[in-house]
């Protein structure tokens, strides 16, 4: 009997020891991070943080600020974790979901980001991402920003300087037959985000840094005074011309990782999950995180605080996980008792 409990113990304290030992970073060498599944302790995590009740005020909240994407992706939260929502919550859901609403939402928004480049919403992100990968956005932003470089006035390094690196992705794009189209979706993605507010200060000086290196500056703003910038066609073909010096080494790895994040999640999506990223490092977890949780990232990592699989992996979130199943571990440690019971039972009447 002694052996049995002692097995028992042992089942039930090795996996803890694994998770402690895991959490440490003591088996990184030996476990790959995939091999610990995310999917229960992202489940255990959420019981403790939310519930029904919650996501249903957070549904209609979004719904009271028209933010209907954000009403979609707490509803999503609530199936994936099955917490029902209140019932006239549902209803205003389903109301907001018919076709009349839909059209009405994203046909002025569309335009308003394909013109501006700005915008808060899908339909709005999409118009200024639509317009960065025809030109257009490119094109107007070089126009506004280089007016400003040329006359000496403050001006945005960061938004020139993407919009010279999509024309010269945009390029390459064409002469690779599409073998630089992530480059060119992850410049597009960079300026609607920086327009949007979304980007924190630290990526933005990570990203200046590598802009900087990419682009020459003072070469740049010789070429914009030789230009008549209010001539698009002719701006394009100048800085087209120009962009063939660009180094896009360095900036390469981080834009083809935003246009991995929009593959999994869409654009708009993409650009409010940046607020998340601080380095090159936080962009590949995040990355990571979305092809896990798709659209849900971002609200699970509002509930939660964590923007990392990994940080879900707890001894704490193991162990609420395991209470989930405390009745499977009952009837397993119940049977081995009944069994060894059984046993000395028949050997005494033998």
């Amino acid at each position: 009997m002694k052996l049995f409990f002692d097995a028992v113990v042992f089942i039930i304290l090795a996996p803890v020891l694994f998770m402690l030992a895991y959490q440490s970073g003591l088996l990184d060498s030996i476990v790959p991070d995939d091999m610990v599944p995310a999917d229960p302790f992202v489940r255990a995590e959420l019981a403790q943080k939310t519930s029904g009740t919650d996501l249903s005020r957070r549904i209609d909240t979004a719904l009271d600020a028209k933010q209907f994407e954000d009403a979609i992706m707490y509803a999503d939260i609530a199936s994936y974790v099955d917490m029902p929502i209140e019932a006239g919550t549902a209803s205003r859901l389903e109301n907001e979901k018919g076709l009349a609403r839909t059209v009405a939402r994203n046909t002025g928004s569309f335009f308003e980001g394909f013109i501006s480049g700005e915008g808060n919403d899908t339909a709005s992100f999409v118009g200024a991402v639509t317009s960065d990968l025809t030109v257009v956005g490119d094109v107007r932003d070089i126009g506004e920003e280089g007016t400003k470089l040329v006359k000496g006035e403050d001006y945005s390094q960061f938004v020139l300087g993407l919009s010279v690196v999509g024309l010269a992705a945009t390029t390459a794009t064409i002469a690779t037959s599409g073998g630089a189209l992530p480059a060119r979706i992850g410049v597009s993605l960079l300026k609607v985000a920086k327009k949007a507010g979304t980007l924190t200060a630290d990526f933005t000086r990570y990203m200046t840094r590598l802009i900087d290196e990419a682009v020459n500056f003072k070469k740049l703003g010789s070429t914009l005074k030789s230009v008549d910038l209010a001539n698009t066609s002719a701006t394009r073909r100048a800085v087209t011309d120009y962009a063939g010096s660009i180094s896009m080494a360095k900036l390469t790895p981080a834009l083809g990782e935003i246009a991995a994040l929009q593959k999994t999640v869409g654009p708009a999506e993409s650009v409010r999950l940046l607020k998340y990223v601080n380095n090159g490092e936080d962009l590949a977890r995040v990355t990571k995180m979305t092809g896990k949780l798709g659209t849900k990232t971002r609200g699970i990592a509002e509930i939660t605080g964590k923007t990392s699989l990994r940080a879900f992996k707890t001894v704490g979130n193991f162990v609420l996980w395991a209470l989930g199943w405390g009745w499977a571990i009952v009837a397993a440690i119940g049977a081995g008792f009944a069994g060894t019971l059984g046993r000395r039972l028949t050997r005494r009447r033998a």
